[in-house]
């Protein structure tokens, strides 16, 4: 990738075979690509991002190696998202996005990482890492959880 155009450009042609595709449903330990949609932290805009969900334990979430990524740093300032085409009807679907750390985080990067399809560069550790070599990592990894929103404008 040489420019951030170029990036802008491969990200908008991940989001659109995303949408091409048929939704998939959630399996147990397995992720399935979505859109997720967040407010940006500086602009307040809509910001649109491809990845990977995995359902863990039946809660549902999203990694990331750093924390260091503008989609993980908009997540932790807005503390909500919405996933496109998530309901039942297809409807889109609110969240909270709690990030979280520690042993809860590990189980979920073990069950992830080595279905990813990839390792990212940036990761400390080795995809098929024991938890208990991930869980001292999970302080500068990134795992959200994504709660169902209960009431996410205050009122």
């Amino acid at each position: 990738m040489d420019s951030p155009a170029d990036y802008r450009e491969m990200m908008a042609r991940a989001i659109e075979d995303i949408r091409a595709e048929p939704v998939q449903p959630y399996r147990e330990g397995a992720p399935v690509r979505r859109v997720i949609r967040v407010r940006g932290r500086t602009t307040g805009r809509p910001r649109r991002f491809g990845i990977n969900v995995t359902q863990v334990g039946g809660h549902l979430y999203l990694c990331s190696a750093i924390r260091r990524r503008d989609w993980v740093r908009n997540l932790i300032a807005a503390g909500r998202c919405t996933v496109e085409r998530d309901g039942p009807d297809g409807a889109d679907t609110d969240h909270a996005s709690v990030l979280i750390e520690g042993a809860e985080a590990a189980a979920v990067l073990a069950t992830y990482l080595p279905q990813a399809g990839y390792q990212d560069p940036e990761l400390p550790f080795a995809v098929d890492a024991p938890i208990t070599d991930i869980t001292p990592h999970t302080t500068t990894t990134a795992v959200f959880r994504l709660d169902p929103a209960r009431d996410l404008n205050g009122g």
